[in-house]
């Protein structure tokens, strides 16, 4: 059975290692974790994270965001990540929130994690080229597509009530 909970810095390294397999190495490190809200999915019989969720509201632009959800392979497809996502939701418009945004990640015209976010009540709304580029270089992160220098495109996302 899984079990959506909070994270706590036991989390870090199973939290670190799925990040780094589903959304590229080095894209999520500890500091990423810091003045944010971080959701987990373990699974309570092994007591294994195998999915996390970060939401945050941006402190320069007010916007708040879930940032990024990501599940194990193994347990994919088990709505696991709309369950993250949701729980996410609601941390947001208990903070007061009135639109959340997330930027999804689109490779060859399909958006990862779009089912999910969609069944949040989530819609797309623009498209922008190159949304990790600076990021990749500047934090050195690997695309799991591009590699080291990320020229995915992003979809933005958002939610609004």
């Amino acid at each position: 059975m899984v079990e959506i909970r909070d994270f706590n810095v036991a989390d870090t390294e199973c939290v670190v290692a799925i990040a780094d397999k589903q959304l590229g190495e080095g894209y999520i490190t500890a500091d990423d974790f810091v003045g944010k809200k971080v959701i987990v999915a373990e699974e309570a019989d092994e007591n294994n994270v195998v999915g996390f969720c970060i939401a945050y509201i941006d402190s320069e632009d007010g916007k708040a965001y879930v940032k990024t959800v990501a599940v194990a392979q193994e347990y994919s497809g088990r709505g696991i990540g709309t369950a993250l996502v949701a729980k996410a939701v609601d941390y947001l418009k208990g903070l007061g929130a009135e639109q959340i945004f997330s930027p999804l990640w689109k490779h060859d015209g399909v958006v990862n994690s779009d089912v999910i976010f969609r069944r949040n009540g989530f819609v797309p709304e623009r498209e922008i080229p190159d949304y990790w580029l600076n990021d990749s270089i500047e934090k050195g992160y690997s695309c799991p597509v591009c590699g080291k220098v990320c020229h995915c495109v992003c979809v933005m996302y958002g939610l609004k009530g």
